[in-house]
């Protein structure tokens, strides 16, 4: 009796190393149990489930790296950015000019009734945050910028700075692997659109009109 317990470790979680002498193993939980990775999993394992279930030859690694840039953060763009989370999508940058005025939030989900107040937070800021908010595990980006449009007079001293951020959205198109217009004006999807068309871009242009839905 008195062996038998010499031979009993006092505490729990040992075992026999390669020599064959007890000693105490451990085991590191913490991935576990940190809410950001468990949201990770769980957001995985369902895409995992789509996949099996509609679409076989979904390429999830691809979608995960696929880097995508929304013209536009309002009514489309609130949902097409939700709408790619859903899908895998990790990178996502929104631009868009507005701020966030009283009648957007019950049309556009990503805002709520206090970003409308002291005249409205950035449209393209507050979606970004809110993404974060959704699913911690998304890299996303808000640029509040103003896009060039034809038709539209620039004076001298302006010429710089529309220059700039003209420089400025040719790089973020020729970073992105995707671009979405989802702008309200024509004039608005004309400068994005020709920048996706000389760097062979993938360019998804979406319209709403009040009888229609065109992609």
């Amino acid at each position: 009796m008195k062996e038998l317990k010499a031979d009993c470790p006092t505490v729990v979680g040992w075992e026999k190393n390669a020599q064959g002498k007890l000693e105490p193993s451990f085991v590191d939980m913490s991935g576990s149990m940190d809410p950001t990775r468990i949201v990770e999993n769980a957001v995985d394992l369902n895409l995992q489930l789509m996949r099996w279930r509609l679409v076989p030859e979904l390429n999830l690694e691809k979608l995960k790296d696929l880097k995508c840039l929304l013209f536009g953060a309002g009514t489309i763009g609130c949902n097409v950015a939700r709408c790619l989370m859903g899908w895998g999508v990790r990178n996502i940058t929104l631009i868009d000019n507005a701020n966030i005025s009283s009648s957007n939030p019950v049309r556009q989900s990503l805002f709520n009734y206090d970003d409308t107040l002291s005249g409205g937070r950035s449209k393209a800021l507050v979606a970004a945050e809110a993404l974060k908010r959704i699913f911690p595990g998304v890299n996303a980006v808000g640029l509040q910028l103003t896009v060039p449009m034809p038709g539209h007079p620039v004076s001298d001293k302006d010429e710089a700075e529309v220059r700039a951020t003209v420089e400025q959205v040719d790089a973020l198109v020729a970073d992105h692997d995707v671009v979405f217009l989802l702008m309200d004006t024509r004039e608005g999807r004309w400068l994005p659109t020709l920048l996706a068309s000389s760097k062979s871009k993938i360019a998804l242009s979406v319209a709403l009109g009040f009888d229609s839905f065109v992609i």
